[in-house]
C-alpha cells in the first residue's frame, strides 16, 4: 500500500481513537504526574483474578497453559519456569504447555494467529505478552488487536482465564524508573481494565532494581563487578538472570491472586467493545483456499534444513520461485496479510488492489543472515469486498547492500542468489469471497 495512503489511515484512526481511549499523544516521559488507574507502574492489578484457573488447580486434573508473545516469551526462560513452578505449587493437577511464541512478532499478528495456534488446542488459561512488540507500532492497532484476541478467546470458549504480561526493554526504562508506564502498557491496561483482566508487569521490579542500583540493565556477561546484569542487548532477558526475576514476579502475583476472593466466572455476555473496529474476524486461510497460479511448490519444513526450526508452527509452505508467480484472494473485509518467512534466499514482491498495483514488499531486509517467520498486514482498507493479488518479483536486487546497514556480509554469496517466496498461510479479517 502506498506509504502516504497507509500514513493518511492511520492519522484518521488515530484523531479517531484518541479521544475516545482517552489516550494523550504525549510520551509517558512528558506525560503530568496525575495518572489514572491504568497509568500506574503496579506489579500486579488483580481486578477479577483467574477464577476458573484457581478452581481447576485446586480440583485437579489436566491444564493447558498458553503463551503467545514475541521472541522474549519465546526464550527458554519464564515461559518455562512458570509452567514448572504451576507443577511444583499445584501437584494435584497435572499442566501442558500451549507455546505460540514468536519472535519479532506483535499483537497485529497474534490476533490472526490464535485461533490456529491456541484456540484449537482449548486451552484453560492464556497469557499474552507483546507490550515490547508493540513500541513500534501505532498504538490504535494496539487496541484493535488486544482487544480483538480478549474477544476471540471468550467467544470461543467464555471459561478460559487471560492474563496480561509486560516485559521491558532499553526505550522503556526510563519512564518504568520514574514510575510511568509506556504507551503500548497504558494501551493494553486500558483493555484490562474494560474486561476485568488481571495484568502483570515484570518491568517493575526491574526498572525498581536499575534504580536502586542493584541491576545493571545492560552487558555481556550475566554479572559485572558482583552486580546481575539483566540483559545482553537491553531486551532480551539472560535466563539466569532477567528472566528468574520475571519468574519472582510471576509467583509473588499468582500467590497473591490465589488468596484473593474469586468465584467461578462466566462471561458470556461481554461488554461493548472499546474499540469500534476492533479485529473482529481475524484467521489465517492455507494456500489450498485461495487462488494460486500454475507454479507453485509445496516445500514441507521437515525436508528443508532453512524451514525445520519451524515445525512447531507450521508443517509446510508454498514456494514460488519465478517473476509473475501470483496469489489472488476475494474477500469482503479490511485488513490483509501473508505469513511468510525471510532469509538469504528470500526476494520481493508487488501488491496490487483491486486492480491497481499499490507498493513492493521486500521480503528480504538487513536481518537476512538467517532465516526467521515474518508476516506483513495491510490494514485500512474499507470494509467491503476486495480482490488481492501479490506477485513475485523474483529478480536480483542488492542484498549486500541492504546488509551493510547493519554491517553484515555474505558469508557465503551462493546462499543468497536466489529471491524465492515461502507463504504460509494468507491473514483475514474479514471473509473469503469464493
Amino acid at each position: 500500500m502506498k506509504t502516504a495512503y497507509l500514513r493518511n489511515i492511520r492519522s484518521i484512526l488515530f484523531l479517531i481513537l484518541v479521544p475516545f481511549l482517552g489516550l494523550s499523544q504525549s510520551s509517558p516521559e512528558t506525560s503530568s504526574n496525575t495518572q489514572s488507574a491504568t497509568e500506574k507502574l503496579l506489579e500486579l492489578v488483580v481486578r477479577n483474578n483467574l477464577p476458573n484457573f484457581f478452581a481447576k488447580v485446586t480440583q485437579g486434573g489436566s491444564l493447558k497453559v498458553a503463551y503467545i508473545g514475541g521472541s522474549i516469551t519465546a526464550q527458554e526462560g519464564w515461559r518455562v519456569y512458570s509452567l514448572n513452578w504451576f507443577q511444583e505449587r499445584f501437584p494435584q493437577a497435572k499442566f501442558s504447555e500451549i507455546n505460540a511464541a514468536i519472535g519479532g512478532t506483535g499483537s497485529d499478528f497474534g490476533v490472526f494467529r490464535l485461533q490456529e495456534q491456541v484456540l484449537r488446542h482449548n486451552p484453560d488459561l492464556v497469557f499474552i505478552e507483546f507490550a515490547v512488540n508493540d513500541s513500534r507500532k501505532p498504538v490504535e492497532k494496539t487496541f484493535r488487536s488486544v482487544e480483538g484476541m480478549v474477544r476471540q478467546i471468550w467467544e470461543h470458549n467464555s471459561e478460559t482465564d487471560i492474563c496480561l504480561v509486560y516485559t521491558i526493554k532499553n526505550t522503556f526504562l526510563e519512564a518504568e524508573m520514574a514510575g510511568q508506564l509506556p504507551r503500548p502498557k497504558i494501551a493494553m491496561e486500558k483493555i484490562a481494565e474494560h474486561y476485568g483482566i488481571p495484568s502483570i508487569n515484570f518491568g517493575t521490579k526491574v526498572s525498581q532494581m536499575v534504580k536502586n542500583q542493584e541491576l545493571l540493565f545492560e552487558g555481556k556477561p550475566s554479572e559485572i563487578d558482583g552486580k546481575q546484569v539483566f540483559s545482553r542487548d537491553g531486551v532480551h532477558p539472560y535466563p539466569e538472570t532477567g528472566h528468574r526475576i520475571y519468574h519472582a514476579a510471576l509467583q509473588r502475583s499468582f500467590e497473591t491472586m490465589l488468596q484473593e476472593e474469586k468465584s467461578v466466572t462466566n462471561r458470556n455476555h461481554l461488554p461493548p467493545p472499546l474499540t469500534p473496529n476492533y479485529f473482529s474476524n481475524a484467521h489465517m486461510l492455507d494456500l489450498l483456499e485461495v487462488a494460486l497460479s500454475e507454479n507453485w511448490k509445496t516445500v514441507k519444513v521437515e525436508d528443508d534444513p532453512s524451514l525445520t526450526k519451524f515445525s512447531p508452527y507450521i508443517n509446510q509452505f508454498g514456494k514460488a520461485d519465478q517473476t509473475g508467480e501470483y496469489i489472488s484472494v476475494r474477500f469482503k473485509g479490511d485488513a490483509i496479510g501473508v505469513y511468510d518467512v525471510k532469509g538469504p534466499g528470500t526476494g520481493r514482491i508487488t501488491v496490487e488492489i483491486d486492480g491497481v498495483v499499490e507498493d513492493t514488499i521486500s521480503r528480504f531486509d538487513a536481518y537476512c543472515t538467517y532465516w526467521r517467520m515474518s508476516y506483513f498486514l495491510i490494514d485500512g482498507l474499507k470494509d467491503t469486498e476486495h480482490e488481492v493479488v501479490f506477485t513475485v518479483l523474483a529478480e536480483p536486487f542488492d542484498k549486500a547492500a541492504i546488509l551493510a546497514e547493519r554491517k553484515k556480509v555474505m558469508e557465503d554469496p551462493a546462499d543468497y542468489q536466489e529471491n524465492n517466496w515461502y507463504v504460509g498461510k494468507i491473514l483475514v479479517n474479514g471473509t473469503i469471497i469464493d
